[in-house]
């Protein structure tokens, strides 16, 4: 685990450093509230923070107080270290959002189980994060978490006025796949269905289980044509790789899926923009399913 250590002093920065490394974690150094700002907007952020109170610019305390302030629900576990004491000065930094405090000079053995602490509390919250926003069966996004980035995604959108798609797939005829092989055999077509989707999509391409069999798949900067040509090699894939149970026992699966091309003009808000995908997979079901359909 990375662990983020921001301290203006480069003597403290590198023992801080040394000592983190001999318990197992990764140090992320960062001298000013700056530089540790920076490092929290990477991919990679730490998720365990040790920060000093005093630094030139932006204090400790103020660090903490931005860091709560963000809005992309992100977990971090905040060590604050001072030379002051009292319960005053623990009080402003747990009202600034400090998770601990520890005051110099410190107790390495001290702070060694206090990060070890923190680590399995941000572990822990990881694991819940994991829990609420991943579907159990496939481990894509559950409806809560696509409906959540789907409206981010629309935001984003209209922020950049950059393209942006949706699809909607569905199986065709699931009942008779549950009924023939047991819900066993639906539950590895399910997976087989979503190991295909991960195949043929970009990285920051998202996929939601949205229910049952049903599945929305979020491809930002993408348009309705490039959308069409995205659909069609996951439809051909799924109707030419079927499902493996074993040796004597495979599931043929088809797919219909539902298109729409967020349009500022006529989408007034996310369920606007969903029920014409949504319509339009309804028309590739009605017209004989194992097609795609593209909202006009």
């Amino acid at each position: 685990m990375d662990v983020l250590i921001v301290d203006d002093d480069a003597i403290t920065r590198f023992a801080l450093s040394a000592a983190v490394e001999e318990w197992g974690f990764v140090p992320v150094l960062a001298e000013n509230a700056d530089q540790a700002l920076k490092t929290l907007a990477t991919e990679t952020t730490p998720h365990l923070l040790i920060i000093d109170w005093s630094m030139p610019g932006m204090s400790g305390p103020d660090l903490c107080k931005t860091i709560r302030k963000r809005e992309d629900g992100q977990f971090f576990y905040i060590l604050m270290l001072t030379g002051k004491e009292g319960n005053e000065a623990i009080i402003e930094a747990m009202e600034a959002g400090a998770d601990d405090f520890l005051s110099k000079p410190f107790d390495h053995r001290v702070l060694k189980v206090r990060i070890a602490a923190g680590s399995r509390i941000v572990r822990l919250e990881q694991t819940l994060n994991q829990l609420a926003s991943r579907d159990a069966l496939t481990q894509c996004w559950n409806r809560r978490m696509i409906d959540e980035l789907f409206a981010n995604s629309i935001a984003e959108s209209t922020r950049k006025r950059s393209k942006f798609s949706v699809m909607v797939l569905d199986i065709d005829h699931f009942k008779r796949v549950n009924d023939t092989f047991g819900h066993s055999g639906g539950d590895a077509a399910l997976k087989h269905v979503v190991n295909i989707l991960n195949t043929n999509l970009r990285e920051y391409d998202q996929v939601g289980r949205y229910g049952g069999e049903e599945f929305v798949i979020l491809l930002p900067a993408t348009d309705r044509n490039e959308a069409w040509g995205v659909a069609e090699r996951i439809r051909s894939a799924i109707q030419f790789q079927p499902t493996i149970l074993n040796d004597d026992l495979k599931i043929e699966l088809t797919v219909s899926i539902g298109i729409a091309e967020f349009d500022r003009s006529r989408d007034a808000n996310q369920s606007a923009f969903f029920e014409r995908a949504d319509k339009a997979l309804y028309t590739a079901k009605q017209t004989g399913r194992n097609r795609i359909i593209c909202s006009e």
